[in-house]
């Protein structure tokens, strides 16, 4: 909900950052417990000021808050004590593990006795915990990095990690926006209070730039306004809203159409342009923390504290890349395409991380295979689907796109010879319809029974990157390299709505439907979000802070996400919040002394909660599930 405070809290913040007040500036970050300003609190650790970097974390939160927190102090505590060993500052080491130290020995028993083993050696740089940092700077280093992700998987600071783009120049604008009426009008406020169904004050904020009567523009302001107010008081038996899905759609459709007027209407000729402050980003780029020089490594976390997950290797399959993974929807196989060929793993039950499986073959022995033949294969798109009854796959490798039965693990048919070449496809679930997205931003619908092609949906201009159907709503919806969705409507695929992403355009841009079939998940190489797929408003959204581009994501079967990385870390989301549960280093489930694959592919049992499996580009495949008797430390009080 948008808060005139906050938007003065952070203005006076940026206030104090631009005329270099920089204490007063983190002392306002700490009363106001608005905003934690990472970059500040990096600097700190950097620089051995743990006094005051554990003075900065305990105006936002205490030891006890939760897991997080306490793993949080812990680290910054073990590292003062180590900074006093490598000194070989003995004294103030043993004061550090009485005064700061004990307090975890009830907590957590083996990174206490850890602490204890240290104390006893000469050299601590020998010590297997410490040996692959060598020296107390590339150690920090890493700390740094581990409290990153321990900050941003604690659910206390959900909204206070990024300073907001909020529309306001300067102090002085922010004044008169609030005090001198018809100075400037504020957007955002006005759309807030449609939003939540605040019509009188609305029109009554409104009132104090324009009346009935003014132009016809005003007068559809007002006749929306108290359309939607009379709307809502009837009783719901709604012709006119009937084409929305809820009052809730209704209220953001209205609250589009009042933007569109009162920007085309001259009477907000002068009221509408107020630059927006600087984002946080840009004022760090500027300041080019320490941090920022460091070379970042390749794991930053280790396994989150007395989780414990069975993990079992299904295959070495060198020199092949897994492009595609995915469980069958009876949750009994795995199924993966090694570039052009795939490979079915077959459970005598439900697929576990225990009980060996078997590979599935075709009567004639030869492994299912995609065309492959005369095809660049550096632009080469792998990518599969298969229907909801397991009975039958959709494949392509960069050539035609291959038709499976999935009884006899046979090829019935090749469809849509290249070019342009199939970049993603989906298979309605409702019927024999099947999208297949083209590099030449084309969406090609297919009749399965029939044989031949029912539509072609233009719209993008980039490649189609992400295809998904939701039966609920009965609509497709598309992604592509441009940066853009659409959504289409199944029975005369027509288009629908679009949106623009405010992102980079890439050549991986996904989407996954939620269970229940009204939000899909959005996957970009640097962001995550959730999106309501009826009206394409954004509702959750994570960035991660270290630049490691996410590789692959999905949804649990209960609604969580879990997204892997080019380095190989899983991270498990909370799907109704996107704020990290767990971290799954690519060290803790890949065996030793294999040549580490990049952009590995991820995929979630469908019945199972904590179970998924991942394909590596170095032909590795895993299955990993948490411990059902593991001790979990998000339920501690």
């Amino acid at each position: 909900m948008y808060n005139p405070n906050q938007e003065l809290i952070f203005s006076v913040l940026k206030f104090f950052n631009e005329k270099g007040y920089k204490e007063t500036a983190h002392m306002f970050e700490r009363e106001s417990k608005c905003y934690f300003n990472r970059r500040y609190f990096e600097e700190m650790v950097l620089s051995a000021n743990w006094d005051e970097a554990e003075k900065y974390l305990s105006d936002f939160t205490q030891i006890d808050d939760n897991q997080h927190s306490t793993k949080t102090y812990f680290l910054i505590r073990r590292n003062k004590f180590l900074e006093a060993l490598d000194r070989n500052d003995r004294a103030k080491a043993l004061e550090i593990f009485k005064k700061d130290l004990k307090t975890f020995s009830d907590r957590s028993v083996d990174l206490y006795k850890e602490v204890v083993q240290l104390m006893t050696l000469d050299d601590i740089w020998k010590h297997d915990s410490l040996s692959k940092y060598g020296n107390l700077g590339n150690a920090s280093r890493n700390t740094v990095l581990q409290l990153n992700w321990m900050i941003e998987m604690n659910p206390l600071f959900i909204g206070k990690l990024e300073f907001p783009s909020i529309v306001s120049q300067s102090l002085q604008c922010l004044f008169n926006q609030r005090v001198e009426s018809g100075y400037c009008f504020d957007m955002k406020y006005f759309e807030e209070m449609m939003l939540s169904g605040n019509w009188d004050e609305a029109e009554k904020y409104i009132s104090g730039f324009t009346k009935i009567g003014d132009n016809s523009y005003s007068n559809d302001i007002f006749l929306l306004i108290r359309k939607c107010k009379f709307l809502e008081a009837l009783d719901r038996k709604h012709k006119s809203v009937l084409e929305f899905e809820d009052f809730e759609s209704l209220r953001r459709n209205t609250a589009l159409q009042l933007k569109n007027i009162i920007e085309a209407n001259p009477l907000f000729n002068s009221k509408l342009k107020s630059p927006s402050i600087k984002s946080q980003s840009d004022l760090d780029d500027a300041e080019s923390s320490k941090i920022s020089k460091t070379e970042r490594k390749d794991t930053y976390l280790n396994n989150a504290v007395g989780i414990k997950w069975q993990c079992m290797r299904l295959s070495y399959t060198e020199g092949y890349d897994i492009s595609a993974l995915t469980y069958t929807n009876e949750g009994d196989a795995v199924l993966l395409l090694l570039t052009n060929a795939h490979i079915l793993w077959k459970w005598p039950g439900q697929v576990n991380a225990i009980d060996r499986p078997w590979i599935c073959q075709p009567k004639d022995a030869f492994t299912m295979k995609n065309e492959y033949g005369g095809i660049n294969h550096e632009v080469v798109d792998p990518y599969f689907a298969l229907s909801t009854n397991d009975s039958y796959l959709y494949s392509a490798s960069g050539g035609k796109v291959s038709v499976f039965n999935m009884k006899t693990l046979e090829k019935e048919d090749s469809i849509m010879p290249p070019p342009p070449a199939a970049t993603c496809i989906a298979i309605d679930p409702d019927s024999n319809k099947v999208a297949i997205g083209m590099r030449n931003s084309t969406i090609i619908i297919y009749n399965r029974l029939s044989k031949e092609i029912e539509a072609e949906l233009v719209g993008h201009t980039g490649r189609v990157t992400g295809l998904a159907f939701s039966k609920a709503l009965n609509i497709l919806v598309s992604s592509g390299a441009d940066a853009k969705i659409f959504t289409w409507n199944v029975n005369r695929w027509k288009k629908r709505l679009k949106t623009l992403l405010l992102l980079r355009p890439t050549l991986y841009i996904d989407i996954w439907f939620h269970q229940d079939q009204r939000h899909f998940l959005l996957v970009h190489k640097y962001r995550l979000a959730i999106y309501r797929a009826y009206t394409l408003k954004c509702e959750l959204k994570w960035t991660p802070s270290i630049r490691i581009p996410i590789s692959f994501a999905k949804f649990s079967c209960d609604g969580q996400v879990y997204a892997s990385f080019c380095n190989g870390d899983i991270i498990i989301f909370d799907g109704s919040t996107l704020g990290p549960l767990y971290v799954i280093l690519g060290e803790v489930y890949m065996e030793k002394n294999r040549s580490f694959g990049h952009t590995p592919v991820i995929a979630a049992h469908p019945k199972k909660p904590y179970q998924f499996a991942v394909g590596l580009s170095n032909g590795d495949c895993y299955v990993i599930e948490k411990e059902e008797t593991a001790f979990d430390p998000l339920k501690m009080s």
